[in-house]
């Protein structure tokens, strides 16, 4: 019986350890190596400690770096001893990296290791001018620690570089004004479907975009009940309003909504209707959401969806409907 207890315990005691060993998630990380460039001690440190606070802000994990003494360079101590030490503190991963200095541009490589068989689970790599482009770029590193994401695409729409700039990869540059053509349509509610087009200028203010719109709707031949009634009607908007993105994301859904200044015309066929051609505005309001793809990207698309409620009436009618479509922007 004694035996019994004691196989179980030893049984017990082994789960645990490797239950604790699994929950396990500290990393220890020996300081960037800087190479082709000044051994810079100060330079070092703060490259290192920013990725540190990204990886732990973005993730679970802890980690873990050695020591200084005073303000000296940290030699790279070899990819064999760091394993060794971190086995010591039993960390779960190491982690190496390397800031490269390459004819102006700086490019920054970060590895990180099973402790226990030395196997590497994961591996980014990012390019920047150093001065600039250092924080958002140690920024992307540390959400795509240990993901299928890459640093080199997962970009926020502040962390846009001066290398992403003039690069040929993303084509992306740092712009607030677009320009863009709008094609869709608005169901009004009890008609037919109008189709338009229309213009929109985005200013991009970080938080929130803001923009002015023209819509317009032009004629089309409205059935009532299956039956041509001799009425057309003409409907168009200027527009005052902001969105709101739902993420950082380069695509992001979002929410829009805004002031309308709006017009709508009914005109008459003699041959079916005695009534005379009217028309009518006033101030309506705009509520709706979309998708936005590539914000900040010289040429964007925004596909929307959404509900127009004018305040004024036609011929004692209102008539709210549903406006749709896709927006094209190009950097202004």
């Amino acid at each position: 019986m004694n035996s019994t207890k004691k196989l179980l315990f030893f049984l017990f005691l082994a789960f645990l350890s490797s239950f604790l060993f699994a929950q396990n998630n500290s990393v220890y990380f020996p300081y960037f190596e800087l190479i082709n460039t000044n051994k810079d001690a100060d330079l070092q440190y703060s490259t290192s400690k920013l990725l540190k606070s990204y990886i732990e802000n973005n993730h679970k994990y802890a980690v873990l770096i050695p020591e200084r003494n005073g303000q000296d360079y940290f030699e790279d101590e070899g990819q064999a001893i760091a394993l060794e030490k971190a086995k010591d503190i039993a960390a779960r991963y190491y982690m190496d990296g390397e800031i490269h200095n390459l004819q102006g541009v700086f490019i920054i490589s970060v590895g990180l290791y099973e402790t226990a068989t030395g196997e590497r689970v994961w591996h980014d790599m990012v390019k920047g001018t150093l001065e600039e482009d250092l924080d958002p770029l140690l920024s992307r590193l540390g959400r795509s620690f240990l993901t299928a994401k890459t640093a080199k695409t997962d970009i926020e729409i502040d962390e846009v570089t001066e290398y992403d700039s003039r690069g040929i990869d993303l084509k992306q540059i740092k712009v607030n004004h677009f320009i863009g053509l709008t094609i869709g349509g608005k169901y009004l509610f009890g008609e037919e479907t109008l189709s338009g087009l229309g213009l929109v200028y985005t200013y991009d203010a970080s938080t929130f975009l803001f923009s002015l719109n023209f819509d317009y709707y032009p004629s089309s031949s409205l059935l009532r009940d299956g039956a041509f009634d001799g009425r057309e009607l003409t409907n168009g908007s200027f527009g005052l309003g902001a969105m709101f993105p739902l993420s950082r994301k380069r695509s992001t859904v979002f929410l829009d909504g805004g002031l309308e200044y709006g017009f709508m015309t009914a005109k008459r066929d003699p041959k079916f209707s005695e009534e005379s051609d009217s028309t009518q505005g006033g101030i309506g309001l705009y509520l709706g959401g979309g998708y936005l793809i590539n914000r900040n990207s010289t040429v964007n698309l925004r596909i929307f969806g959404g509900v127009s409620v004018p305040f004024y009436t036609l011929e004692n009618q209102n008539f709210p409907g549903f406006k749709f479509g896709i927006i094209t922007s190009f950097a202004r």
